[in-house]
This record gives C-alpha cells, sequence and structure tokens, in this order.
C-alpha cells in the first residue's frame, strides 16, 4: 500500500446516514437489533458527509475507513455500494461485543493504525462522529475530530 496524505474515517449512523430505527433517541439496543435489517437500512436517506467520504475517497490521496459500532452484519458491504459509498476499509463490531462505542472505536481505530505498520503515522487524521465521547477519544490517537451534526446541518 502507498503511504496516503490522509486516513478519513468516518461513522455510519446520524453521520453519513440517517439512523435506522429510533435508537439514537430512545437508546433500546433490542428494538435496533431487530430493526437493523437490510430492508429498512435500504431506506435509510443519505446525510451530506456521506459526499465528503466520497470526496476523500476519489481524491486518490486519502485512505477511506468507515468505523460503526453496529454488530457485524454480512450485507452491509453490499448495501452500502448500492447507496453509492466509495471506502477502502469497513471497520463492524464483532458479534458479542459490548464494549461502550467510545471505548470500541478508540481500540478499533488504534488497532487500524498499528496494524499497517507505520503507514499513518505522521498523516493527517480526520474522524468524523456525532457523538462526542467518540470524538474525544479519536482526539486521543491524533485525530482531528469534527461533529457530524454540525457537518449535516443539525
Amino acid at each position: 500500500m502507498k503511504k496516503p496524505k490522509t486516513l478519513f474515517a468516518v461513522d455510519l449512523d446520524k453521520t453519513m446516514f440517517e439512523p435506522v430505527g429510533t435508537y439514537e433517541k430512545d437508546g433500546d439496543l433490542a428494538k435496533f437489533i431487530s430493526d437493523n435489517t437490510f430492508w429498512n437500512n435500504l431506506w435509510t436517506r443519505a446525510l451530506p458527509t456521506k459526499d465528503t467520504c466520497n470526496h476523500f475517497y476519489n481524491l486518490g490521496t486519502a485512505f477511506v475507513v468507515i468505523v460503526t459500532s453496529r454488530e457485524k452484519k454480512w450485507w452491509l458491504p453490499l448495501l452500502l455500494w448500492i447507496k453509492g459509498v466509495k471506502y477502502h476499509k469497513l471497520i463492524q463490531r464483532e458479534k458479542g461485543n459490548t464494549t461502550s462505542t467510545e471505548d470500541l472505536k478508540y481500540f478499533q481505530l488504534h488497532l487500524l493504525i498499528d496494524s499497517y505498520a507505520g503507514i499513518f503515522r505522521g498523516v493527517n487524521k480526520i474522524f468524523i462522529d456525532d457523538f462526542k465521547p467518540n470524538r474525544d477519544k479519536a482526539e486521543l490517537l491524533g485525530f482531528t475530530v469534527y461533529d457530524a451534526d454540525k457537518l449535516n446541518g443539525f
């Protein structure tokens, strides 16, 4: 892999797409699990940050990663392809992992940086998420963070 100029990491729900179901409002995880189907996700509306993600991918100098707390689903890469999202790597929560969202994303991003043996050291790191604790943890890893709600006009 050629060393990119930018590591661009972005969340999925309420960042690139409207959240599926009502989890963002009521925190009901059991309901989210039942709402999180391929069919329901197919109808979620794209938000402006989706275009930002594709812009960074099209630059050709950025490595684009989607980092989600959603539990791994086989159909998510297919859904992203249908919705026209361009990325290099998708990181999802492993089945059965109950780590808090902010600790999970910290671990996922830390592992990503470490697994590419120095490729991301010294590059511009950007992270976009709607949840402040997630952004705070990403800052600890040297990311410049942006609030998805502000970027999306909420």
